[in-house]
């Protein structure tokens, strides 16, 4: 039996940081929501637990693997051992923000329970899965959430359709690095003001109060790639004439759109950049 099963992408419509713990992680509250932009994952039996990694070199396939650490944890939980060989076609930007690596292990999480006829429920899963990376967690289930805490602490709201443009401008980001070098910072955000700014607009599809409210605390970061980072979202702002922010730790840029906008725009210019440039859509 082979299981092929999407590993989409997500961007942050928001992400405030709400100071930092004892732990050295920051608290944060942030909006996810999944898009239509996938890796894709295969999994069946083997003799013994195997990674094999197409579409990126920077990928690492070892024990470094998100993937590999979803395995162990399924392992410890279930007490069965995934005897499985495991084929990831890279797709999502690495570095880009856009939680690649988190959406394999929550996929491959949910695979292995298909795989093992469902030995814990979903819920069950979304345990597991916080075990593994901060944003592990929310891939379980996609569409729109507010994350807190670490932002595995979820609120689900369904999922909403909207266009985006997604610019990917060759830089990578370490989460850390980005984190590493943000000024101090403690918004006091509460889910409701999340909802306020971001939820509500959202659902009516005001996208221009949306995109008035839009913000992410990790574009005050110091590092290096932060910097580079923010002088490419100028230049697409410059293009498109319209709101981009910079997705989670970066260092991909979206806009979100109102409809028939994308028709609108000329994309020629970014694409002679280098950058990697697409119209997506949220799921």
């Amino acid at each position: 039996m082979k299981i092929i099963l999407p590993s989409p992408a997500k961007i942050n419509l928001s992400l405030w940081v709400n100071g930092k713990r004892e732990d050295g992680y920051h608290n944060i509250l942030t909006v996810f929501h999944t898009i239509n932009l996938f890796d894709y994952i295969s999994i069946q039996r083997s003799g013994h637990l195997e990674l094999n990694v197409a579409g990126s070199t920077s990928v690492p396939a070892g024990g470094d693997n998100l993937i590999i650490k979803a395995c162990d944890v399924f392992y410890k939980h279930t007490g069965i051992k995934p005897k499985v060989s495991i084929t990831l076609d890279k797709k999502i930007p690495v570095g880009a923000g856009l939680g690649g690596g988190s959406s394999n292990a929550a996929v491959v999480l949910k695979g292995l329970n298909q795989l093992y006829d469902f030995p814990v429920d979903d819920e069950k899963l979304v345990e597991m899965a916080s075990e593994i990376g901060s944003d592990v967690a929310f891939f379980i289930k996609g569409g729109l959430a507010i994350g807190c805490q670490r932002g595995e602490k979820l609120t689900f709201y369904g999922s909403q359709n909207f266009d985006i443009l997604l610019v990917f401008p060759n830089i990578f980001c370490s989460t850390a690095e980005v984190y590493k070098n943000l000024p101090p910072l403690n918004r006091n955000m509460e889910i409701e003001d999340a909802e306020r700014l971001i939820l509500i607009p959202l659902m009516k599809r005001d996208y221009k109060t949306l995109r008035k409210n839009m913000w992410n605390d990790l574009e005050l970061s110091q590092a290096d790639c932060v910097r580079k980072v923010m002088e490419v979202k100028k230049t697409i702002e410059d293009s498109v004439e319209t709101r981009v922010i910079m997705s989670g730790s970066g260092s991909s840029l979206f806009a979100v759109l109102d409809k028939g906008k994308k028709e609108k725009i000329d994309i020629t210019p970014l694409q002679r950049k280098g950058w990697w440039v697409k119209f997506l859509s949220a799921i």
